[in-house]
Order: C-alpha cells, then sequence, then structure tokens
C-alpha cells in the first residue's frame, strides 16, 4: 500500500573477493568459538593444578588458557574486520589487506612447520617393532598432517591475491569512506 522511500541504489557488480572474505570469517568464527571454550576449560584447570605439581614438570593450565585467550581475541578481530570489509567499509577493506598478509604469513609458517612434523613422523613409523596399533594411529596422524599442509599451501596464494585486490583501484573506487 505504502512504498518506501528509498534512496539511489549503488550498483557494486559480482565480487569473487567477497567469497574469501566469508570463508576467512566463518573459519575466524570457528577459531574464535574453539579457542574460548579452552579458554573456559583451561580456566576450570588452573586451580586443579597445585604449585608443586608445576614445580615438579606438570604442566601449567595458565600458559594454555593464555595462548587460548589470545588466539580467540586474534580470532575475534578478525571477524571484525571481515564484517568491516562486507559492509563496504574504507577501514575494514584496509584492515582486511593487512589481516591476509598476516594470515598469509602464518600459514607458510604452519605449513612449514606441519611438513616437517609428517617427514619426522615418516621416518619414526618406518622402524620395525612397531604396534600395530601404534602405526595406524601414526598412519592417521600423518594422513591429517599432509591434508592441513595441503589446505595452508593453498591458502597462501588466495590470501596474497585477496590482499592485491582488495588494494586494486576497481575495488577501492565501490568502498564508502565512512568513519564506522
Amino acid at each position: 500500500m505504502f512504498g518506501a522511500a528509498k534512496g539511489a541504489k549503488r550498483s557494486r557488480p559480482f565480487a569473487t573477493w567477497r567469497i574469501v572474505v566469508w570463508l576467512v570469517m566463518l573459519l575466524a568464527a570457528v577459531g574464535f568459538v574453539i579457542n574460548t571454550y579452552a579458554s573456559v576449560v583451561l580456566a576450570g584447570a588452573v586451580g586443579a593444578v597445585s604449585p608443586e605439581a608445576i614445580a615438579a614438570g606438570a604442566g601449567d593450565p595458565r600458559v594454555g588458557m593464555m595462548w587460548s585467550l589470545a588466539y580467540a581475541l586474534a580470532a575475534f578481530a578478525v571477524v571484525v574486520v571481515t564484517l568491516g570489509t562486507l559492509r563496504w567499509r574504507d577501514w575494514g577493506r584496509r584492515a582486511m589487506r593487512v589481516v591476509a598478509l598476516l594470515l598469509l604469513v602464518w600459514s607458510a609458517y604452519t605449513a612449514w612447520v606441519s611438513f616437517d612434523q609428517w617427514q619426522q613422523l615418516g621416518v619414526v613409523l618406518t622402524q620395525a617393532g612397531l604396534p600395530a596399533q601404534l602405526l595406524a594411529a601414526g598412519e592417521k596422524h600423518r594422513t591429517i598432517l599432509i591434508v592441513g599442509l595441503v589446505l595452508k599451501v593453498v591458502s597462501v596464494p588466495v590470501l596474497g591475491w585477496l590482499s592485491w585486490v582488495l588494494g586494486s583501484a576497481r575495488v577501492r573506487q565501490q568502498f564508502a569512506r565512512l568513519p564506522f
């Protein structure tokens, strides 16, 4: 009956980079949930381990809790940046370029570490006399390492491309320069 007053519609073409930003946001959100849960679980374990046990060599749950909390906060920051980018904010686009480069470096480094672990596990599994259950568990772990390694290797050029495309003139022109 009554039509809503609509402003001028801004036409934005389909952009593949937005799909990559959505994937980064979804993975960061999963990381946030997992690390927040881990922080809560480890916080409950802080009182369960006595200072004498820590001095005797038991792991200090506070260290793991702090790492999980740091990862959760970093994941939350990535979610905020991706949402800013998806809402066409220029600050989000600029920050997303930096986040993509940081994730690129992190993926490359962790891929290198995973490859080293994969190689070392292969050497260990070739030793004679290992029980069948240990061999099966080792092969399963080695498969998980190689799948993670492949995903990280694929993500490196994708994140580099994302950082590059967000800096291109064609994409920069589509973003509004709004404060927040």
